[in-house]
């Protein structure tokens, strides 16, 4: 299992919350969540810096649907390789959807912890999705580094 296939499960998972969730228009929000551990052979640390390695993913979610065409998902995750090298990636957030479609997320989607101690790259702040994008907060990892060679954030 890879981290997008788990990525995928999830989001098809939540879509699913999501659907059913749209007739619940009573006063009292619906509330749905899951919490899981997972350990798989971690396909993107393979190909990024060709280093075997399981990983173990542990993550929580929770979806509310507030009734009025608000809702709110927050999740926090982290991986954990077996390889001592390879650091350790954690992530929480939580995105606001608002009845006129804006969106804004708000957290820390992604904190690399350095083997030997300290931070290698943080990802922080608030991004609002509307007619434009803005975003405050500190940003390790630029669009462009996302999109290229990761390998100097992931490999020893």
């Amino acid at each position: 299992m890879t981290r997008r296939s788990i990525t995928l499960a999830l989001s098809i998972a939540l879509a699913s919350t999501i659907a059913a969730a749209a007739p619940a228009a009573a006063a009292r929000p619906f509330r749905d969540g899951d919490a899981y551990t997972v350990t798989f052979f971690d396909d993107f640390i393979f190909e990024l810096c060709g280093i075997e390695t399981m990983t173990t993913l542990t993550e929580r979610w929770t979806f509310t649907d507030f009734g009025d065409g608000r809702m709110r998902l927050h999740v926090t995750r982290t991986f954990v390789p077996d390889d001592p090298r390879i650091p350790i990636e954690k992530g929480a957030g939580s995105r606001f959807i608002q009845p006129d479609g804006t969106e804004i997320v708000v957290g820390t989607p992604l904190l690399l912890f350095d083997p030997d101690g300290g931070v290698r790259a943080l990802d922080a702040g608030r991004i609002v999705f509307g007619d434009d994008i803005t975003s405050h907060g500190r940003e390790d990892l630029s669009i462009e580094d996302l999109a290229g060679d990761l390998s100097s954030y992931y490999c020893p």
